[in-house]
């Protein structure tokens, strides 16, 4: 017999603490958590599982767990996006909560999943931009290598460029994870899984430059200009300075997935196959992939004056 066959938590009329939402939830977290989940995503989780119960008592005071069922959950959607939240977000919303009631049907928390017949929410399709070379160069020019703050975003740039990394794994950057000599940087993506990407010159010769101005004993590869380490929080709202200071905030709105993007495309359009980009980009699946390339597409479809 299985664990989940007894339930993980025991109802009213067992022996075991009654079924609330926030024993569900700490036993949801911690089944992901099992799974492999990063911090940040049990993080995410909880926060997003959270505000559906809080909005739940303030609309339907004394609902149970077990009475949840479509038109709540279907109402609390509609109500995020009526607030303004993008459809992204509400679909985020969407997928999390659905993997939450599953987890407690499979352990006997509730009997009917109240999502069971729901379609997730449609995402328009709007293509995303993508970087270009002089653009890159753009944000360069202001991050001069006789500076320290300057050496440091240019590395940050170089690096992003080079590499498709994500805003967290470029956060987490240790100096023992970069192999000057093998030429690539060990990574450790979502779930804390490792891969490698290369370390090209550009990027070893920016970092090489900002290193210069390190007087420290620090193991983390980011620090700030007192000296001290710095956060991934620290590191993004660094780079949005920098993309205000360029010019470039009208048609720049997320730099890091921008860059991720730009990459992507570029090892596509250099005939790299989609499965070793994947890969090298940590991606968990081809299909945001796909979606590239069908922007690329168009991209080039339009420059060729074909449509």
């Amino acid at each position: 017999m299985k664990e989940g066959d007894l339930g993980f938590f025991m109802g009213s009329n067992g022996s075991g603490p009654e079924v609330t939402p926030d024993n569900a939830i700490a036993g949801f977290l911690l089944s992901r958590e099992v799974e492999g989940c990063s911090q940040a995503t049990l993080k995410t989780s909880k926060y997003r599982i959270g505000k559906l119960f809080q909005h739940l008592n303030e609309t339907t005071p004394g609902l149970s767990l077990a009475q949840i069922n479509r038109w709540h959950v279907e109402s609390y959607l509609v109500w995020i996006r009526n607030k303004g939240c993008s459809p992204a977000y509400v679909r985020s919303n969407y997928v999390v909560l659905r993997t939450f009631f599953k987890f407690c049907l499979q352990e006997n928390l509730i009997q009917i999943h109240p999502m069971r017949h729901m379609k997730p929410p449609k995402l328009p399709k709007v293509a995303k931009p993508f970087l270009s070379e002089e653009q890159r160069d753009q944000l360069l020019a202001i991050c001069p290598p006789t500076l320290f703050i300057g050496a440091r975003n240019a590395a940050v740039v170089w690096l992003l460029w080079t590499t498709g990394m994500r805003l967290s794994e470029l956060a987490n950057l240790q100096l023992s994870d970069m192999d000057w000599e093998a030429g690539r940087i060990k990574l450790f993506g979502k779930g804390s899984r490792e891969r490698y990407v290369p370390f090209l010159k550009e990027a070893k010769k920016a970092v090489w430059r900002y290193l210069v101005y390190r007087r420290d004993d620090f193991p983390c590869l980011w620090v700030t200009e007192e000296r001290r380490p710095i956060s991934k929080d620290g590191i993004d709202t660094s780079t949005q300075r920098l993309v205000i200071r360029s010019g470039l905030q009208g048609e720049i709105k997320d730099l890091h997935h921008i860059f991720r993007r730009t990459w992507a495309m570029r090892q596509i359009r250099a005939g790299i196959p989609l499965k070793y980009v994947q890969m090298i980009g940590g991606w968990e699946s081809v299909t945001t992939l796909e979606g590239y390339v069908r922007a690329m597409d168009t991209d080039d479809a339009l420059s060729a004056g074909w449509v």
